[in-house]
């Protein structure tokens, strides 16, 4: 059975060989041709809910949350998508955002573009909020320091973990990595790092 994310798949390596491949006109318009009618098939059912519209326990909100997040979301075609996992740097909990950036992302030649590297800092950071067990916030600030070129087509891996917590206020530090670097044994080849914190709501 084919599933939501089976087709977000499809539309992200669609949208893929649109940005590396000049078809010739006959080939276009019978692509054109195949997406209207796909969009016409997927126009008829019941309407998707936000996360925020359903009543469910917080782990449930925040699970359909990251479906369809702009960065970390499945379901989201125009998420890289990054997959979050709770790991651990340096032997204190933190949060792992496992992705690989294709020339959709690009900003200088070759590598990814900066706004994209913040908007994913801001995704792992986020999720490392709750690391502590406290309650999740809004962003505040965030700075990112680019340290040199990340490269695409390239396995990274980002690390987020709590620098201090407060009551109405989290101070998260993050960073982005080389994969292969770590896995290598050492701590990791930087391409950027991030600080920043998220505000929580006054109870």
């Amino acid at each position: 059975m084919v599933s939501d994310a089976d087709l977000a798949d499809e539309l992200r390596a669609l949208a893929l060989r649109l940005h590396e491949v000049h078809a010739d006109a006959d080939r276009r318009a019978a692509a054109h041709e195949h997406l209207r009618h796909a969009l016409d098939l997927l126009s008829e059912g019941e309407r998707r809910l936000r996360w925020y519209e359903q009543d469910n326990d917080a782990a449930g909100r925040r699970a359909r949350n990251r479906d369809l997040s702009a960065w970390s979301g499945h379901l989201n075609v125009v998420a890289p998508p990054i997959r979050l996992e709770q790991g651990e740097r340096n032997g204190q909990p933190a949060m792992l955002g496992h992705v690989r950036l294709t020339r959709l992302r690009e900003g200088p030649p070759g590598s990814g573009h900066g706004g994209v590297l913040a908007g994913l800092f801001d995704e792992v950071m986020g999720a490392a909020q709750r690391l502590g067990g406290g309650e999740g916030g809004m962003t505040g600030r965030l700075t990112v320091h680019y340290r040199k070129p990340t490269p695409l087509e390239t396995d990274l891996l980002f690390r987020a973990w709590i620098h201090d917590e407060r009551p109405t206020r989290v101070i998260i530090r993050a960073e982005s990595v080389l994969a292969a670097s770590v896995a290598d044994g050492g701590g990791g080849e930087v391409t950027a790092n991030a600080d920043g914190f998220f505000v929580r709501p006054r109870r």
